[in-house]
Formats: structure tokens, C-alpha cells, sequence
């Protein structure tokens, strides 16, 4: 099973919602390392076994913080070593390079890094029938386990996906509207 060309990593999404949202609608494929979507559901922070559309928001927050972690060349596994991570992101790339940029900024640079990621998926082909996970864990329960019995619907991750664009600020089929790009100020000419 795949998305996007990519197979899923060893987690069953169907009863992890927000990873099942993350890996459907990752730029590249069904990958846990650029989004750290799960950390919700094995948090506690939300109910892992029903998906909603506030997944959405969880999900792009991951997206661009993986982002800024992986442009600053730092370890995943060093993630919950920050207190404030943008704040502290700023400071590692003003000792390093001497650009002083403050938190804030570095958040908006990781949407904008994944933003761009998604506009490279557009133009090399992407549509909106590409945000999705394979059929079979959508008609198949788990049957076993701690979660047995508990399933990933159709509706339920359609309706995660829309969080997430809405999320994003993204058009209903998951385009980057212009209006989007001027705030983020990426030239598309």
C-alpha cells in the first residue's frame, strides 16, 4: 500500500487519525518524518481513534515545524528539546549564519517551505484525488488489537482533508489560491 508512490511506514493509520490525515495529504507520500502528525495521537491531545476536521490544523502545524527542523539541518529526534522552538529556531540561525530573524518569522517560513512543496507537486501533476490513502484501509477494519473493530471511513477522512485545506488556506480541492501566495509572498512568474 502507498501514497503518492510512497508505502506506509509501520503504523496503521486507521487508528491513528491524525497520522492517517498526515500521510494522505503529505507532499511526499505516505511519510512519517515530514510530518510529526502522530505526536497528537499518541499524546492524548486528541482522540485517536475518530478523526475531525480540527485535524487539519494539527497536521499543517507539524508539516511546518518538520519543515523548519529540516532546514535547519537538526535531528527529528531532538524535537522536544526546545521550550520555544521558533523563538529558539531564530536564535540557532542568527549563530550560524548572523541573519536575525525572531519566531514568528520562522513559522512563517516553514508554511512557506511546504507551500512550496506543494506547488511543486502541482506542477508536476498533482490533483486533488492525490490526497488519499489506499481504498483498502478504508473498507477494512482493524481486527485485532486495542483498537480492533475501528476503521477509517470515507467521509471521515474527506472531511479531515477539508479541515486541512481550510487549514492551510488552500481552495476546497486542495490549490493554493493567489491570495495565499501574495501573503506569503511567493512569486509564481
Amino acid at each position: 500500500m502507498q501514497v503518492k508512490g510512497l508505502e506506509l511506514p509501520g503504523y496503521d493509520p486507521r487508528s491513528l487519525k491524525t497520522m492517517a490525515l498526515g500521510l494522505a495529504v503529505s507532499p511526499r507520500g505516505a511519510c512519517h518524518n515530514r510530518s510529526g502528525a502522530y505526536e497528537a495521537d499518541f499524546s492524548g491531545e486528541v482522540d485517536r481513534l475518530r478523526g475531525d476536521s480540527r485535524r487539519g490544523a494539527v497536521v499543517a502545524a507539524s508539516e511546518d515545524f518538520a519543515a523548519v527542523l529540516d532546514s535547519l539541518i537538526v535531528c527529528k529526534f531532538l524535537r522536544k528539546c526546545f521550550t520555544d522552538f521558533y523563538a529558539e529556531a531564530a536564535e540557532i540561525l542568527a549563530r550560524v549564519t548572523g541573519w536575525e530573524y525572531t519566531g514568528a518569522e520562522m513559522r512563517r517560513a516553514g508554511e512557506r517551505i511546504h507551500t512550496l512543496k506543494k506547488l511543486f507537486n502541482i506542477r508536476e501533476g498533482w490533483r486533488p484525488d492525490s490526497d488519499w490513502l489506499p481504498e483498502r484501509l478504508l473498507k477494512e477494519d482493524l481486527p485485532t488489537g486495542v483498537a480492533r473493530g475501528v476503521g477509517l471511513s470515507r467521509d471521515e477522512l474527506e472531511g479531515m482533508i477539508r479541515g486541512y485545506y481550510e487549514a492551510r488556506e488552500w481552495d476546497e480541492n486542495g490549490f493554493v489560491p493567489e491570495r495565499k501566495l501574495e501573503e506569503l509572498e511567493i512569486a509564481t512568474s
